[in-house]
């Protein structure tokens, strides 16, 4: 047979003399058979699953347009998309149908014994997730900016306000129920009556609109709430008490709503969460919803939780419990740091090798604090209410969230060069609450500014995430009034105070480098660099004064103790008298005199 002529340019056995070729000889056949394979192998490397192959999934989802996909999307769109199943008459069901698949998934019956079945079915399917994290595992959340369509933003906002109503209520039963004496409620006896109840009754019928498994987990968070309060009362947990949940308000500048597993799903799976992956379906919300995957997930996600910045940005948080990773081994091998925050400087880092450095104090507030006042000028001339001053409160937001970002931004990267480079971190132990009350104002607003608590607790979520040591120094070490070399405590001193001499050994310290190697010290950094770390460390930069520490007397005790006062008086009577510098001439007036 001979093949039919092609216009110029286009040549047999070629993918675009194909559609040309009419009818089609063999070699054209063999060319696009071998492109349509190649084109199925890309998509499988990308992630497409064989058994979405001859599914309308497979055209939409995936992006294929293999002849299977095609035909099945064609066929699919024919018949109007998935038809909606009718309920079967319970009254037809069989006695032998109870308390088996059928009778719960078929027959939708909500006797006990087929409750215990789906029970088993949700199990099982929650246990075949799982078993691809068996071991030891760690649970993380993985957050993703998503961007829903102005009708999901209404839909997502009714699903924030119910829940905030939800909450309120619970709050508000266990107030009634404890004035009366009567026994705290629990989240499920709760959740029968403020959710279940609650969406049948006229005046709340309004919370149908809402799934229900999002109603019963806000419920669960405040029984939680409430849980941590009761053991914080009753000194079963340590640290900073919990406060008696409060009503949240209306004017909440955050919102959020908890999706759990079951009620959210991926368009694809999990494993199809690269760039350009599947939409977010959740409950009850006709639309889906696109998320910027800018990472994978790593592993299959058991909640969901939606939230809405004041500047009016959504994002989407996936609980996800990751395999434990083996513990990684250090840039700088097995060094120890001791790192000391302060104002002047974000953080002063001493090392065991010797070296030493500065991390400087960005000060995001400060140099946004026009902007940020410029904008607060502009919120105050609109009227409360208005469409305008909506507009300024979201201008607003978007400065202070700024510089949130950029002061996350700065303490996460510290934290992961330190747990990056050192086998061990020692930190010291501050309490910042107490700090910030101390009534000095500026100096609180600049403590809220370095952000001290959120870079330490990035280090732990590093150092935990890496298999690196974290060590905290006891509290109220005095790391800045003892000396890292004789350990003489010379007291307390002014913050403008940079550097010192120690009244025991004569030796002129920097105070944040001094405080470093306290920190390092208090650490395992003696057991395991020797005695003599403290003299190894502790000496002068070459950008700092010298030392005296070879006149020191050599019967000076390395214990903590306060300076003797002979050296006090003398060190008080040398520093009252001017200095001799070395090269100095006094100015004389009357040279003939």
């Amino acid at each position: 047979m001979t093949p039919p002529a092609l216009p110029d340019g286009y040549e047999h056995g070629t993918t675009r003399a194909y559609r040309h070729c009419k009818p089609a000889c063999a070699a054209c056949k063999a060319a696009n058979t071998a492109a349509a394979s190649a084109r199925r192998a890309a998509r499988l490397a990308a992630g497409m699953p064989e058994t979405a192959h001859g599914k309308p999934s497979g055209y939409t989802d995936y992006n294929c347009r293999c002849k299977r996909c095609k035909k099945a999307y064609r066929a699919s769109a024919a018949k109007g998309g998935p038809r909606s199943k009718s309920k079967p008459d319970r009254d037809l069901m069989s006695a032998g149908d109870h308390g088996t698949t059928r009778g719960y998934t078929y027959w939708n019956c909500l006797c006990e014994p087929c409750r215990a079945v789906g029970s088993a079915l949700r199990a099982e399917a929650k246990a075949r997730k799982r078993a691809e994290a068996e071991g030891p595992s760690s649970v993380r959340r993985y957050r993703y900016r998503i961007y829903p369509k102005p009708a999901t933003q209404k839909a997502l906002r009714r699903v924030f306000g119910s829940c905030r109503f939800v909450y309120n209520a619970y709050v508000a039963l266990a107030r009634d129920r404890y004035a009366s004496g009567e026994k705290h409620p629990t989240a499920y006896d709760a959740s029968k009556i403020l959710v279940t109840a609650a969406r049948k009754a006229p005046e709340t019928a309004w919370l149908g609109e809402v799934a229900h498994s999002v109603l019963s987990a806000a419920v669960h968070d405040a029984s939680d709430a409430y849980r941590r309060f009761f053991d914080s009362a009753a000194g079963r947990t340590k640290g900073k008490s919990v406060g008696r949940p409060k009503f949240k308000s209306r004017k909440s500048a955050r919102r959020a709503a908890r999706f759990p597993e079951g009620s959210f799903t991926i368009r694809g799976g999990w494993q199809n969460t690269s760039r350009g992956g599947g939409r977010l379906h959740l409950a009850r919300i006709n639309q889906d919803i696109h998320v910027n995957w800018h990472r994978p997930l790593p592993g299959y996600a058991s909640a969901v939780t939606v939230t809405e910045d004041p500047d009016g940005k959504f994002w989407v948080s996936f609980i996800v419990r990751v395999p434990t990773e083996a513990a990684k081994v250090p840039t700088r091998g097995s060094r120890v740091a001791g790192v000391d925050v302060g104002i002047a400087d974000y953080a002063s880092i001493a090392y065991t090798d010797g070296t030493r450095e500065k991390i400087a104090n960005p000060r995001h507030f400060e140099r946004a604090a026009e902007r940020v006042r410029r904008a607060d000028k502009n919120l105050s001339r609109k009227q409360p209410g208005s469409n305008n001053y909506a507009k300024s409160k979201k201008a607003r937001a978007r400065v202070l969230r700024r510089v949130a970002n950029l002061r996350e931004n700065h303490a996460r990267q510290l934290a992961s060069k330190l747990s990056r480079e050192n086998q061990t971190v020692c930190i010291e132990t501050l309490n910042i609450a107490s700090m910030v009350d101390s009534g000095h104002t500026k100096r609180s607003k600049r403590i809220n500014d370095a952000g001290w608590g959120q870079f330490f607790r990035f280090l732990e979520e590093a150092c935990d995430r890496k298999g690196v040591t974290l060590v905290k120094a006891p509290v109220y070490l005095p790391t800045t009034q003892v000396c890292s070399i004789c350990g003489v405590n010379g007291g307390k001193k002014p913050v403008d105070i940079r550097e010192w001499e120690c009244l025991g050994c004569g030796t002129l310290l920097d105070r944040d480098y001094n405080a470093a190697v306290n920190i390092l010290a208090a650490g395992p950094a003696v057991d395991a660099c020797g005695r003599d770390v403290r003299l190894r460390l502790a000496g002068a930069a070459p950008s700092e004064a010298g030392s005296r520490r070879n006149e020191a007397r050599a019967g000076v005790s390395r214990r903590r103790k306060r300076a003797p006062r002979r050296l006090v008086e003398a060190h008080a009577q040398a520093t009252s008298e001017p200095r001799k510098l070395k090269g100095f001439r006094p100015v004389v007036e009357n040279r003939a005199a």
